[in-house]
């Protein structure tokens, strides 16, 4: 009960953020560290986000999660590289673009994102463009997403697959 209300209070968060960089998108919220039932952070403006890698992993864990894959731009650098595996697609992508795209793993949701999962280590070790990637496994079926994160703690590529045993073990 307590992680799905920490879960709704992380989603209320990342949609208040999303109107703030919608309604302006010059100034943008920098999320508060550590949310308090007793009161509502205020977020700060500042004009350039500093994102951390725990703040970008946890925007994609929770927005996955809840199928909300417009959550995901404010974290992404535009253009965005996307890759679906085995087909053509993609290459530079706009935000929306590539948020078009992650409906192909949405029969695979809830993913996994533990990192020291032995598959997820397998899959770093022994294919090296996914070596520095934040990696979710689907637990419903094979579906796998693969989030590189550039040195802003951005969202700048996207590897998706409808298996990751399509990539060498």
């Amino acid at each position: 009960l307590a992680l799905l209300a920490a879960l709704g209070y992380f989603i209320f968060q990342n949609q208040k953020l999303i109107g703030q960089f919608s309604k302006n998108p010059a100034e943008t919220a920098s999320p508060a560290p550590t949310p308090s039932p007793a009161s509502t952070p205020t977020p700060q403006i500042s004009p350039s986000p500093e994102f951390t890698e725990a703040i970008t992993q946890n925007a994609i864990k929770t927005n996955i999660a809840s199928k909300n894959y417009q959550g995901l731009i404010p974290y992404m650098t535009n253009p965005i590289e996307v890759i679906l595996q085995a087909t053509e697609c993609c290459g530079p992508r706009s935000p929306q673009e590539a948020v078009d795209q992650m409906s192909y793993i949405d029969e695979g949701i809830p993913f996994d994102f533990n990192q020291n999962s032995d598959t997820v280590k397998n899959l770093k070790a022994k294919n090296p463009e996914l070596a520095g990637k934040f990696i979710g496994i689907s637990q419903a079926k094979e579906h796998m997403i693969a989030f590189g994160l550039d040195s802003q703690n951005k969202i700048s590529d996207i590897r998706i697959s409808v298996s990751w045993k399509l990539f060498s073990l």
